[in-house]
């Protein structure tokens, strides 16, 4: 099996629906879909039950979080690239696993491919493309996990998400991946859309502390300091010259 696409959801009867039509109107069926579910009451299980698709995996039981309910998907998942689709966001469009299968096809070598993904923001839409992101930039920079297809070796070899990041385990455990020299490639293929406003934006302030600690695991205060005043300024140089920082281009309404 090439793909597990993997969901964890609570309460998500309102969104779930969407994110479940684009998957099943993938034209590659070899995947299955992974359900984790925090013990929803609202009839999330139901429509979750309805999904016309491949079958994987489905769990319905209170757990420890949104990291601890990744971990149960990536524990049960059994495709050789897992994907996670977030129960409010969507893929694309109907031909996303079949181009991604082709390209990890004709690079057998890479362990986990990172493509574009449009944000659904309240004022707008924005393409996010992260053809900047390598070992060097992602230390400053982020790479949205709805971007990322993974090879279920690196969750093996790496161990899963560190449970004690409230938010930004995804990003904890993205630069592991990059640290440890895993071969990693970016497709210029948008994937996903995503919508704004999660957990890490009800506590901004926490999430961003949390994201410095996770930084300080690989680096430095000084390095971490002097890196995001660069950063800081070629962005603020991309914005003068281009009109929107790097890797975000506003899509017409």
């Amino acid at each position: 099996m090439k793909f597990s696409v993997i969901t964890v959801c609570y309460n998500s009867a309102a969104t779930l629906p969407e994110a479940m039509q684009s998957l099943a109107a993938q034209q590659m069926q070899d995947y299955e879909w992974v359900v984790v579910d925090g013990a929803s009451s609202d009839g999330t299980q139901d429509i979750a039950a309805s999904f016309s698709g491949p079958r994987g995996a489905f769990v319905s039981e209170r757990d420890g979080g949104i990291y601890a309910a990744m971990n149960k998907g990536v524990s049960l998942a059994r495709g050789e690239f897992l994907y996670f689709l977030n129960s409010d966001d969507r893929l694309s469009d109907a031909q996303v696993l079949g181009d991604v299968a082709a390209t990890l096809a004709a690079r057998p070598e890479l362990e986990l491919l990172y493509g574009n993904v449009i944000y659904i923001k309240p004022d707008g839409r924005v393409l996010r493309r992260f053809d900047h992101i390598d070992r060097g930039t992602l230390r400053f920079e982020d790479l949205c996990h709805q971007a990322v297809f993974a090879h279920r070796e690196l969750f093996e070899r790496l161990g899963g998400f560190n449970e004690r990041f409230r938010t930004n385990a995804d990003y904890d455990w993205l630069l592991r991946v990059f640290a440890s020299g895993a071969m990693t490639a970016w497709t210029d293929r948008t994937v996903g859309e995503f919508r704004t406003g999660g957990a890490h934006m009800r506590d901004l302030p926490m999430a961003m502390a949390e994201r410095r600690a996770v930084r300080l695991q690989y680096m430095g205060k000084a390095a971490l300091a002097w890196g995001d005043f660069r950063r800081r300024v070629r962005h603020r140089l991309h914005i003068l010259r281009h009109g929107h920082r790097p890797g975000q281009v506003p899509l017409p309404t």
